[in-house]
């Protein structure tokens, strides 16, 4: 079996280079169990670039669920930053209690080109914090969830889910809704919006 990392350490005597060298090595184990992982994550002295090997580092399902489970904001923002990790499992991320959870998921999963499940942008659109919805609208997201955040409270998020995109599939209420819009931050993203209309044109 497995020696523990308590173990090992032990073993080792104590020694925080060889401690170092051995948990590299793990590191570099493109096979390295979800078990071995969850260990890992409890050993206070990683070698340099440990923290950023948990966003490039092979993840299967129990892998990533290992890492969005813990409480330390290096881990599960690892998973996040994973383009392997598994989607469905992340998904949990978008009811986390915490807000900033929230939002590295709103702010960064986007940016790998993964599959969003099912349900996740009802939830992410609807959220309670503005910067959340508003991190939304840099996704390719379907045309109905863009309609949605572009009759958003917030008027940041009304602006920022003005596109081409938006503008090319809305439907005339929500042309005209944001047109009469009285915020100064909509009035300049459909300036934007007009003049690069223009000069395309």
């Amino acid at each position: 079996g497995v020696v523990g990392v308590g173990e090992r350490v032990g073993l080792l005597g104590g020694d925080g280079r060889l401690v170092r060298q051995w948990i590299a090595g793990l590191m570099g184990n493109p096979a390295l169990p979800a078990s071995v992982l969850a260990r890992l994550l409890t050993v206070a002295e990683w070698p340099d670039g440990g923290s950023s090997w948990l966003a490039r580092c092979p993840l299967d399902a129990r892998g990533t669920q290992v890492l969005v489970a813990s409480a330390q904001t290096g881990h599960w923002l690892g998973a996040v930053e994973n383009p392997a990790a598994d989607v469905e499992v992340l998904a949990r991320l978008v009811r986390d209690p915490v807000p900033r959870v929230r939002f590295a998921y709103a702010a960064l999963v986007g940016d790998f080109g993964r599959r969003i499940p099912e349900g996740v942008l009802e939830v992410l659109a609807g959220d309670g914090q503005a910067r959340i919805r508003r991190a939304v609208t840099r996704w390719d997201v379907p045309p109905w969830v863009r309609e949605r955040l572009a009759g958003d409270d917030d008027a940041a998020v009304r602006a920022a889910a003005v596109t081409e995109q938006l503008w090319a599939s809305a439907a005339p209420a929500v042309r005209e809704s944001l047109l009469a819009d009285p915020a100064p931050e909509v009035r300049d993203a459909l300036a934007v919006l007009f003049a690069g209309e223009r000069e395309r044109g």
